[in-house]
Formats: C-alpha cells, sequence, structure tokens
C-alpha cells in the first residue's frame, strides 16, 4: 500500500486533469441530467430494508435523454432483469470526471468507474483504485475478445485493470449530397483532399466544419491527426516510448502543418466559434463537403439517423504510396471500483458488453459512440442497417480490419501522460502564432521526459513493422 501523502498527489493530479478533459472532448457530450437515479455513492453493500437486493451503481458523463434511453434498453435494464438479488443505477453527472476524482481520494465512489482517458486512468490504477481484472480477463476470455492495441490500453504492470468502452477513430465524415453535386469523388490522398477544399471555399463553403467553442480539448483531435498522418505513426511510437524526442523534425513539423492548414481555414475558419453541435447542422446543411475528426462525433448527426447523407473512412494517406493511418484511441474506459464488495457481479456488467449484439443494438439506437473494439466486429451482417447507424458500422468494421493488421496510430488522450496531454491540448496558441511549433514542441518533450521518468505513461502497443 502507498503512503497517504502519495495518494494525495497522484489523485489531485488525476482530479486537475480530469475536469479538463471531461466527457471525452466536446461539450455537446456534457447535457443532460446531472444526477439521475438514487445509488449509494460507496461500493459497500446497500440492500434494501428486507436484504433482498443488492445496490449497485455507475456514475456517468451528462447524457441526452435518448442516449440514457439507449443505455438502459440495452444494457442497464437486461443487466437488471438478468441478476435477480442485484439493481443498477446509473448517474448521468455533467462534472463526472471530477466527481469521481473526488469519491475515491476518500475510497468512495460508484462500483463501476468511468473515465474519459485512459491515460488519466494510470493515476488510479498506481494509487491502488482499479481492481485488478486478471481473473476476470481470463475467466471471460477479453484479451480473445478485444482488439489487441485496445486490451493493452487498460494494462498496466501485465496486469488489466479496465476495458475500453468503444473505439475512437479519427476519420473523415464526408457529406455525399455535396461531393455528387459537385463530382468529386471521396479523396484518398492529402493532394486531392485539398484540392476539393480549395474549390468549395471558392464556392463560399467552408472547406471542413469543426471547433473548439467552450471545449478547448477539441484541440487534441488536431495533434493527434497530424502528429500520426504527416508525422507517420512510427515516429508518434518512437517518441511515446522514449526512442526519439517529441522534438523530432516529423513531429515538429506535422505541427507547422497544421498551423498552414489552421491559416488557410482547412480545420474551419469559424473554428474558435463553432463546436461539434454547429458543426453538425453546418455539415448537414451542405455548408461543408467534410468533418475531420472522432468517430463519436457521429453522435451529433443523429437527426438525420435515417437518411443516407454521410459517409465515414479513414483520412487520406499523404501520398498514394502510404496507407492511410487509423488514429485510435477509446471513446472512454470503465473499471471497477477497488473498494466495492460485489466485484464478481460487476465483472458480468462489463462482459456483457463485450458482444456483438450489444454493439448492433447500440449502433442503431445511439450511433457514434459505442463501438466496442471486438474481433468478431466483421461477422456482423450490415444489411440490419441503414442511415446513420450502417454509415457508423461500415466505418468500424474498416477500421478495425485496418487496426487488427497493425495499421494503427496512437490518440494522444489514450497514450500520453496526463500533463504532457493537457500542454498538447494548447496548440491553438502555435496556430495563433503566439508560439512557435519548436518551442511548443519542447515544452511537450520536457514535460513527457518527467513523466516517463516517473514511469506514469500509458503503455502503448507497437504498430505494424514498415509503417
Amino acid at each position: 500500500m502507498r503512503k497517504k501523502k502519495v495518494l494525495g498527489i497522484l489523485l489531485a493530479l488525476a482530479m486537475c486533469s480530469g475536469m479538463l478533459t471531461a466527457c471525452g472532448g466536446n461539450p455537446s457530450e456534457n447535457t443532460g441530467d446531472a444526477d439521475s437515479g438514487s445509488a449509494e455513492e460507496t461500493g459497500e453493500d446497500s440492500s434494501t430494508a428486507d436484504g433482498d437486493t443488492v445496490e449497485l451503481s455507475m456514475w456517468f458523463w451528462g447524457s441526452t435523454s435518448e442516449q440514457q434511453a439507449a443505455l438502459s434498453n440495452n444494457l442497464i435494464d437486461r443487466f437488471n432483469e438478468e441478476h435477480p438479488g442485484y439493481h443498477m443505477t446509473v448517474e448521468y453527472r455533467s462534472s463526472v470526471n471530477k466527481d469521481v476524482a473526488v469519491a475515491l481520494s476518500a475510497d468512495e465512489g460508484p462500483d463501476i468507474i468511468y473515465e474519459s482517458s485512459p491515460s488519466l486512468a494510470l493515476n488510479y490504477i498506481r494509487a491502488g483504485k482499479y481492481a485488478n481484472l486478471d481473473e476476470y480477463a481470463e475467466k471471460y476470455g477479453w484479451s480473445d475478445k478485444l482488439l489487441g492495441c485496445m486490451y493493452d490500453s487498460g494494462v498496466y504492470e501485465d496486469s488489466l485493470y479496465f476495458l475500453p468502452m468503444g473505439l475512437n477513430v479519427i476519420g473523415m465524415v464526408y457529406n455525399k449530397e455535396v461531393l455528387d453535386a459537385n463530382d468529386w469523388e471521396v479523396p484518398e490522398t492529402v493532394e486531392e483532399l485539398t484540392a476539393i477544399m480549395d474549390a468549395a471555399m471558392e464556392q463560399g463553403m467552408y472547406a471542413s466544419v469543426t471547433g473548439n467553442k467552450g471545449w478547448q480539448p477539441t484541440n487534441e483531435d488536431y495533434t493527434s491527426l497530424f502528429l500520426n498522418s504527416f508525422g507517420g505513426p512510427d515516429k508518434v511510437y518512437g517518441a511515446l516510448t522514449d526512442q526519439v524526442p517529441w522534438t523530432d523534425e516529423a513531429l515538429t513539423g506535422a505541427i507547422r502543418t497544421s498551423k498552414e492548414w489552421y491559416e488557410k481555414g482547412y480545420l474551419c475558419s469559424d473554428y474558435l466559434s463553432l463546436d461539434w453541435a454547429d458543426s453538425a447542422v453546418l455539415l448537414a446543411d451542405g455548408r461543408a463537403p467534410f468533418y475531420f475528426g472522432p468517430m463519436k462525433f457521429i453522435q451529433n448527426l443523429i437527426e438525420h439517423k435515417d437518411k443516407d447523407l454521410f459517409g465515414f473512412t479513414a483520412f487520406p494517406a499523404a501520398d498514394e504510396e502510404t496507407p492511410a493511418v487509423y488514429t485510435v484511441g477509446a471513446t472512454g474506459l470503465l473499471a471497477i471500483n477497488e473498494q466495492t464488495e460485489h466485484k464478481d457481479v460487476c465483472a458480468e456488467f462489463l462482459d456483457m458488453m463485450m458482444t456483438n449484439e450489444f454493439v448492433e443494438a447500440m449502433a442503431n439506437d445511439w450511433p457514434g459512440y459505442w463501438a466496442v473494439p471486438l474481433t468478431t466486429l466483421n461477422e456482423i451482417d450490415m444489411d440490419g442497417f441503414q442511415g446513420l447507424p450502417r454509415m457508423f458500422m461500415e466505418g468500424i468494421a474498416e477500421a478495425c480490419e485496418a487496426i487488427d493488421a497493425g495499421n494503427f496510430g496512437y490518440y494522444n488522450s489514450s497514450y500520453m501522460p496526463a500533463e504532457a496531454f493537457d500542454k498538447m491540448c494548447v496548440v491553438d496558441s502555435v496556430w495563433l502564432g503566439e508560439k512557435e511549433a519548436d518551442a511548443f514542441m519542447e515544452e511537450i518533450d520536457a514535460s513527457f521526459q518527467k513523466e516517463y521518468d516517473a514511469g506514469t505513461c500509458p503503455i502503448c502497443p507497437a504498430p505494424a513493422e514498415g509503417q
């Protein structure tokens, strides 16, 4: 057991970082009921008066009422029906990351723990707040069920501590009608992409739509994109494993390229004035051909669920000789509170998500978020989907095939240590001319080196050879 002083420092860091990255990166996700449900805030036995029912709890970010209904129908209600004697309640909290940090520091909190970022979870693991899941991983075969790089994101010192609840892939959402109306093909290279964006801007459209209004951590989507797609996943892996410095010219050059794209308007000329909800409206209205960023953005297009209006694919390759990179991370993670007395049934709860049936149901009811990274997703019949859910599932299947073959890059929030990740989110200081890319990456390198030496870096799976 670590000394209380060390625990306090680790959890204070977790709480501060969690306040910055709550809900995985966008304020449009951070709405809904702050507290719904009546579960106790500790992991202790909380039986009803007659002693028949044990109350279990999970805290989650403040989802919409429709999203809450989807989770209840496809997981929570089913769990409660299949586990007489237990009752799981979800509390939807707009400040979930902060609330969890405070609760865990007092050895309290929900039985099932949500965290938006694997990189932030490491503080809790080292402080002994997450239960070791090795026996359950063996019992349920989780290492075989999940894509290797995603399973490994929950491993620390050869033991499993959490499961990724969804695959978060950076890619390109495109409006099919806009492309068709202008005789534009879906671009496969950056050269083809920029030609379309230039033509779109000449017509008065946005080159693409996105923005960080009210949520600066949106910036990490673009540092992740540029570092992997322009710097190369081999270089990013080298930096994450301390084999090359973050000041390597390939990585620094990628940040310079991101500034060039920002200045040209390729990242959206109103980047500072838009959020994801605004961007979804503009994309659907045909005001732009593209959105670049994580696949979970798709949930903002739910109004158009039944329309065959959008497509999703990987961000275009740097050139014809280079394969497109699938930069991956987790939409969030779920762990078991070390203090709960009901670890076995909590593990059963987690395993209920590890099925194609759950992914299919959530894709239809809540497309864009619950892409549990299973190795069996390619077995799903796509004819069972239409509109937005079909686009989402086809994008997932495409990504999983490439990722399983080792063609993936590294999302900052999943693979960078907390302090370096927070600094990376301030890349707009480079875009706005307040700091040079070289100085920015020197700061990243210094923060990373400090955390790497302290052993606080998440595990980083190697890409395929030759990337």
